[in-house]
């Protein structure tokens, strides 16, 4: 394929995702079934798009930098104490999905190695619409958000076990025998051993150093943590494993840093990107005819994968001693078939297995269930709400619940951890005021008796998390006349007080015109004018 031909296709996602996208904003549909349908409509529709191998490289690229975002959410002690619910719910879940999946397809007529593919095709969640429906609520941080991701590692363990199962199967003749499989998974658990050792290896001695030494600049802290991913995608692929398991482990490894949320945020647009080409492919390579011909073993497994999947994960987890609520969230947020359901039926067309025809009724199911969960899952809560009384007594049990995530307001927000910041923090912590401290240097924040966020307020995910629009008065300590610039015009339209260092008269004038409410001229008289500021807005005495 030439540059020219890549491009264009290229130019035909991004232009078509953009367009249905906003033509279905209205009538409230999410961005990950407007981007599915789009492809269906270049597709199979219209014809303009075809899956080629620089696509399906862009796609596999998002999937990977979407779980090496999943990797930078789980520090240690984020899920230390989810390891042994999720692994005993999700192999659990596995292997009851893949025995309906399996018996339900014998059922329909399918011989048993189509049916017992399509049992595994249906067995596992997707991480990416799980990790894209949880991000976009905002609740990858909660009870039923971890619990969700924790099942969706083990899944994806299974998974890499039972793809190189597949590959060995297709490796054809003398190669394809027990030895030769049972080689194969050898090779995968060296090399994610090997993997394991380096990153753990690195978060002890290399990692910490080197961020360090970037951390003066956030565009080289990202792009040092690119590349660190990347570094993992390539040792993966010389492993003989998936790449997503790679960048994975790379992103397990930053998140035991202390700038993560950070990273998370400033990697959220790259992963979009290349999520919906990823998203507009798979609708783009259906085909339709055959799908209709296959639409009642279709509806069958919508049903297995919509409900009776949904029932199993929601029972395990009230077995294990979690609240009806939780368990039912977490279960409506995995229900849909996994991106892996696609290539694993791929390989198994591919080594003679099965039929084509079990791909585009696969693709089916997972335009459904995706399409279905997309639309569901951020209506779950109130969904319970309403059926609540009409649900088992094993879904309305107390349990382990969700623990409220804090909602901060009437606090303080501090930027920059300067001799000036520091002061203005330590002062406002001796009256009792609850302070937010943003900097983007965690060394400048140790020590600081507030909460601390690394991180620069020109990230719209670190004002989410400061909570600026509930803020009671924004404080920058800063002498960058950008930064200060974008924080006073972000207050005013919030209605929020701010005060701004102002170490010229020029940028002075400046911030009143764009609105500040106080003005802090030099280090000497910030105190007592902040003083009287906070007395002015209420909070202080």
């Amino acid at each position: 394929m030439t540059e020219i031909e890549i491009l264009r296709d290229l130019a035909y996602v991004v232009v078509g995702a953009a367009a249905v996208l906003h033509f279905l904003r209205p009538v409230g549909v999410p961005p990950i079934l407007a981007f599915m349908l789009a492809g269906l409509l270049l597709g199979p529709v219209l014809g303009l798009l075809t899956v080629s191998d620089s696509l399906h490289l862009f796609s596999e690229l998002g999937v990977a930098l979407l779980l090496f975002v999943v990797g930078l959410e789980l520090s240690l002690e984020r899920i230390r104490d989810l390891g042994r619910p999720a692994l005993l719910a999700g192999v659990a879940q596995v292997a009851g999905m893949v025995v309906v999946g399996t018996t339900l397809s014998l059922l329909l007529g399918f011989d048993f190695v189509p049916a017992l593919f399509l049992g595994l095709a249906i067995c596992f969640s997707s991480t990416v619409v799980v990790v894209k429906l949880l991000d976009r609520a905002g609740e990858l941080g909660s009870l039923h958000g971890r619990l969700s991701i924790g099942i969706l590692l083990v899944e994806d363990v299974i998974v890499a076990v039972v793809l190189t199962l597949v590959v060995g199967l297709a490796g054809g003749g003398e190669t394809s025998g027990p030895a030769a499989i049972a080689a194969g998974l050898a090779r995968a658990l060296v090399g994610l051993l090997a993997l394991a050792l380096a990153a753990a290896a690195a978060v002890r001695w290399v990692l910490p150093r080197l961020f360090r030494w970037l951390q003066g600049s956030g565009e080289a802290v990202f792009i040092a943590s690119v590349a660190w991913a990347f570094g993992f995608i390539i040792a993966a692929e010389a492993f003989h494993l998936s790449i997503e398991l790679g960048a994975f482990v790379a992103g397990v490894a930053l998140a035991q840093l202390p700038f993560s949320d950070e990273l998370h945020g400033r990697a959220h647009p790259l992963v979009d990107f290349f999520l919906a080409i990823f998203f507009v492919s798979l609708g783009a390579g259906m085909d339709l005819g055959a799908a209709a011909a296959n639409l009642p073993a279709a509806l069958a497994l919508v049903f297995a994968v919509a409900v009776i999947g949904p029932l199993i994960v929601a029972f395990l987890l009230t077995r294990l001693g979690y609240s009806g609520r939780t368990a039912f969230l977490a279960a409506i947020v995995l229900s849909q078939v996994s991106e892996f359901a696609f290539i694993l039926v791929g390989l198994g067309v591919a080594a003679g297995l099965v039929e084509r025809e079990l791909l585009s009724l696969i693709g089916l199911v997972g335009l459904v269930t995706i399409g279905a969960s997309s639309l569901i899952a951020p209506r779950a809560e109130r969904l319970y709400a309403r059926v609540r009384r009409r649900l088992p007594r094993w879904l309305r049990q107390p349990g382990q619940a969700e623990q409220a995530r804090p909602h901060r307001a009437g606090h303080v927000v501090v930027v920059g951890m300067n001799t000036l910041g520091r002061v203005i923090v330590e002062r406002l912590a001796q009256r009792g005021e609850a302070v937010v401290a943003i900097d983007t240097d965690p060394a400048k924040l140790e020590g600081v008796p507030a909460h601390h966020l690394v991180g620069t307020v020109d990230d719209p995910s670190v004002l989410a998390a400061a909570a600026l629009e509930r803020a009671k008065l924004v404080v920058s300590a800063l002498r960058i006349e950008d930064v200060n610039s974008m924080l006073v015009f972000r207050c005013t339209q919030l209605g929020v007080p701010v005060s701004v260092h102002a170490h010229d008269s020029s940028f002075a004038h400046e911030m009143l015109e764009i609105g500040a409410d106080h003005l802090m001229v030099s280090k000497l008289d910030g105190i007592p004018p902040m003083q009287q500021e906070l007395r002015r807005v209420g909070v202080m005495s």
